[in-house]
């Protein structure tokens, strides 16, 4: 399976012809059931998690009021420079083929539009589900390179998405801690 990946990614040596992987006693050297085989248990591990907290949710629509005290306030747009700027440019892109570092040199002309497609979220209370789609590749952890459960999903999601998530994550946590419900420890 790590072969497969490494020549996928080009870290792997091109007379590297040698694909397989192991799951239970069984060992597979076909590449289009290699992929099929990762798909599968990354998709069995996010469908037991999704069914683990969808007992916890009672709703996922529901329609956020605003107070002064929300952290749903309306986001400018300076906000949303400040948090691109913090970005790293990493090269890694998302569905939509878009790089961080384009994001950052363009701000300036598209903090506008994006700042309005944040606060539609914030307003609404839910994430948009374009948003939540992600390119899956496995990361090695220990063990056997050839067990499949030797690895872990790594996924990686647009730059949008990954800032509106951190636009969230830090409304959140600041409104915690201004209403004293979280600590310093």
């Amino acid at each position: 399976m790590w072969q497969l990946t490494n020549r996928e990614i080009g870290k792997a040596p091109e007379n590297d012809h040698k694909l397989e992987t192991r799951i239970g006693n069984k060992t597979i050297s076909n590449p289009t059931e290699i992929t099929e085989k990762v798909n599968m248990y990354s998709i069995s591990t996010v469908e037991e998690l999704v069914k683990q907290n969808s007992n916890s949710r009672s709703s996922n629509k529901l329609e956020i009021k605003h107070c002064p005290n929300s952290i749903f306030i309306h986001l400018a747009t300076e906000k949303v420079i400040s948090l691109t700027k913090s970005c790293k440019g990493k090269s890694t892109v998302g569905y939509d083929d878009i790089l961080e570092s384009l994001v950052k040199q363009c701000i300036q002309l598209i903090k506008g539009p994006l700042a309005h497609i944040y606060n539609v979220p914030m307003n609404s209370g839910v994430f948009p589900a374009k948003r939540k789609t992600a390119i899956v590749k496995p990361l090695y952890k220990k063990g056997d390179g050839y067990d499949m459960l030797n690895c872990r999903p790594l996924s990686v999601i647009s730059v949008f998405a990954k800032l509106l998530e951190r636009l969230i994550y830090n409304r959140i946590v600041s409104f915690l801690y201004e209403n004293k419900i979280f600590t310093e420890a």
